[in-house]
């Protein structure tokens, strides 16, 4: 028997009372709910929260959802920079909800790194409205457009009101999560003044209001956008291709590519063309070749570079972004004769050497893909025979004592097919850089944090690529670098993901021993931040595992136990930093 009008009436009455109390109780609650509600929709799922009150409407909304991603995190810089590792990973966009005052501000430096490796993320700051923060109340700065040219757009709708409908709020947030993935990927802000109160006190909300939210709860999502089409035009390609097919002496240049960028039409480009190539570590490509597929070393040592300058190329065909090698642009400055043709989807110049011929501004897989179905028949006569020097170099590496040459090419060697390896930047990165191999070959998921090249944040951006992909990762990490994130210990300690943490500890600052500077011993101490720690007692301190290794023997040993038990652990490597000096200066003189 069917229910009449009445007990219908009654049931629609419970269901909005039950809707009300569950998702309604004040606007700040129910604004909240909506932004997390339109995020999700689109896709979002993993986030990353600071403590704070003014943002308890919005971590509430949260807590009740499934098939999402908490991470909590204390330290604020620490978090974002565990949210930009995450987002490096998976591709997907991070969000980061913090609390008024300073806590935005913390997460600037993680900012500004995924503006420049265009990384998406969307920081949903919640603010004091404006009557608060225009009267200089506690905690309150001025927080709309505060990230200003280091994020690809921003918000602010002001404070919970019944004259902004649910479309509005949903429609910002579709737009903002369009903007941190087109035209170029990077990070979003959103500002979002709440007023009290923050809890679940009751407040009145009119009908109208209720009834428009709940429409849009049942929508799929507010606004669905397309992404943009980035197919060349035929003209470049033939243009390339004709300068490929006219070309005897060219070399290809892979350069930084996003992690999270399909790389199957780069190598497949890469095959195709067959030139000799110098591959950055930052493009995550560099192990997957050897000398037997034409790979040139580093322009940083002196017999590459002079050899090269020797037999000039006449063109240069450079995919990425940016090298590692500053050498690389010496060298293009110094040979101003070669044509070069960069390919990158960028807003930035990218130009070190601001000798660029051509700039095509493309996705580099879908120039990649677009030039694949092009067949050429012309190889460069670019033909230098390295496996002799390179040979010398890899007999000096195995017989030297603990320095950065053994450890990087010991770290390559061991790892399994497919490991996960996050870089610190200064000397590691350099010393990976400058690794190459005679004839093994392995893939590898390598990602640094080369957009501005800073020391801080290391560990939290590892922790959070370990997280995001679930796998076991490898950090190699400077002593400064640790120094600066020591509070990601904490984070460290309670994450399920594990980790295997290279320590390289020669008492700081090594790499600027390394350069013409190091003449001056005044000046010296000031650049290199000398110290004598040991962080063991750090590390024990968080209950987390750590050795201490002195000798090559036991750090191949120590990391090959770690990789074969995959285990969570810190392995401090302590390395004399005048043997690693002599060893560099040793590797600088080997000849072909």
């Amino acid at each position: 028997m069917g229910r009449n009008s009445k007990q219908d009436e009654n049931l629609r009455a419970a269901k909005l009372i039950r809707e009300r109390k569950m998702l309604s109780n004040n606007l700040s609650n129910l604004w909240s709910s909506i932004i997390i509600d339109e995020l999700i929709k689109s896709n979002v799922t993993d986030f990353f929260i600071s403590p704070g009150m003014r943002s308890a409407p919005l971590v509430n909304s949260l807590l009740s959802k499934t098939d999402v991603n908490l991470y909590i995190g204390i330290d604020e810089r620490a978090q974002a920079y565990r949210a930009l590792g995450s987002a490096k990973t998976t591709g997907r966009t991070s969000t980061l909800i913090c609390t008024s005052g300073t806590a935005l501000a913390n997460y600037l430096p993680a900012i500004i790194e995924a503006k420049k490796s265009a990384i998406p993320m969307i920081v949903l700051s919640a603010d004091r409205p404006i009557e608060l923060s225009s009267s200089d109340a506690n905690q309150t700065i001025d927080q709309t457009k505060f990230y200003a040219q280091h994020v690809m757009t921003d918000a602010c709708l002001g404070a919970p009101t019944e004259q902004i409908g649910p479309e509005v709020i949903r429609n910002t947030i579709n737009h903002l999560l369009f903007r941190s993935l087109y035209p170029n990927k990077g990070p979003v802000h959103f500002n979002i003044p709440l007023r009290e109160p923050l809890d679940e006190t009751l407040e009145e909300i009119s009908d109208a209001y209720i009834s428009k939210c709940k429409l849009s709860f049942e929508k799929k999502m507010q606004t669905s956008y397309r992404s943009p089409i980035q197919s060349l035009e035929s003209e470049v390609i033939e243009q390339v291709a004709n300068l490929i097919e006219n070309t005897e002496e060219g070399i290809l240049v892979i350069g930084s590519l996003n992690p999270s960028m399909p790389k199957e039409e780069v190598k497949k480009f890469i095959k195709n063309l067959n030139w000799p190539k110098h591959i950055d570590i930052s493009s995550s490509l560099k192990f997957n070749y050897s000398l037997d597929d034409q790979i040139i070393p580093t322009f940083d040592h002196p017999e590459v570079f002079d050899t090269l300058t020797k037999n000039p190329p006449k063109t240069i065909i450079h995919l990425g972004g940016r090298t590692t090698s500053k050498h690389y642009y010496r060298f293009i400055e110094e040979n101003p004769e070669i044509e070069l043709i960069t390919i990158n989807w960028s807003e930035q110049k990218e130009d070190p050497s601001q000798m660029t011929d051509m700039r095509i501004v493309s996705q580099v897989d879908q120039f990649c893909s677009q030039m694949n179905k092009k067949s050429f028949t012309s190889t460069s006569r670019i033909n230098i025979d390295w496996k002799e020097f390179v040979t010398k170099k890899i007999s000096l590496i195995d017989s030297a004592p603990l320095c950065y040459p053994y450890i990087s090419k010991n770290i390559v060697e061991i790892l399994r097919e497919d490991s996960l390896l996050y870089i610190s930047n200064s000397t590691i990165v350099r010393s990976f850089d400058n690794y190459i191999s005679k004839d093994s070959k392995k893939s590898l998921r390598i990602l640094t944090n080369r957009g501005v090249s800073g020391i801080e944040g290391l560990m939290a951006s590892a922790i959070g690529s370990a997280e995001g992909c679930k796998k076991y990762t490898t950090l190699v990490i400077g002593d400064i670098s640790f120094l600066h994130d020591l509070n990601s210990l904490q984070m460290l300690k309670e994450t399920n993901a594990s980790l295997c943490i290279v320590l390289i500890n020669n008492s700081g600052g090594g790499i600027f021993t390394l350069l013409p500077i190091a003449k001056n011993e005044k000046l010296l101490p000031y650049l290199t931040t000398p110290h004598n720690f040991n962080f063991k007692k750090n590390c024990e301190g968080f209950d987390l595992k750590h050795v201490e290794v002195t000798t090559s023997e036991e750090f191949t040993k120590q990391f090959t136990m770690a990789q074969e038990k995959e285990e969570k652990i810190i392995i401090e490597v302590k390395v004399d930093n005048d043997q690693n000096i002599e060893i560099y200066k040793q590797l600088k003189t080997l000849k072909l």
